[in-house]
């Protein structure tokens, strides 16, 4: 199945999942995953959150993410993976005054 995110519509979230600032995403959502195409502007940051039931694994495609895992800092860059386990929790922020463009999933467990 073939996802093109330029035939879907942006969405502009402000404070995402609690947070500051705001992310711009492409999103296609099933019953089965929530598939994201987001760029995150210098200064954004989003709320800390859990992953129960599910798990997320977010890939840099531009740009520097520096994510908070478990109580840890992370500096995710362009061509490298964060991934959060089902059970744990994070939250991620752009330090840098360049955008960070992300592609992350999301599976429905169970």
């Amino acid at each position: 199945m073939k996802i093109d995110f330029e035939k879907i519509a942006e969405e502009h979230i402000e404070g995402f999942k609690g947070g500051e600032g705001r992310l711009d995403t492409r999103n296609y959502v099933d019953d089965r995953a929530r598939i994201m195409y987001s760029t995150l502007r210098p200064g954004p940051k989003s709320g800390k959150h859990p992953h129960a039931g599910s798990f997320e694994v977010m890939y840099v495609v531009s740009g520097e993410l520096t994510v908070h895992y478990d109580g840890s800092e992370e500096i995710i860059k362009m061509g490298q993976v964060h991934y959060c386990p089902n059970g744990h929790q994070h939250w991620f922020e752009n330090k840098t005054d360049h955008d960070v463009i992300y592609f992350a999933v999301v599976p429905t467990l169970g």
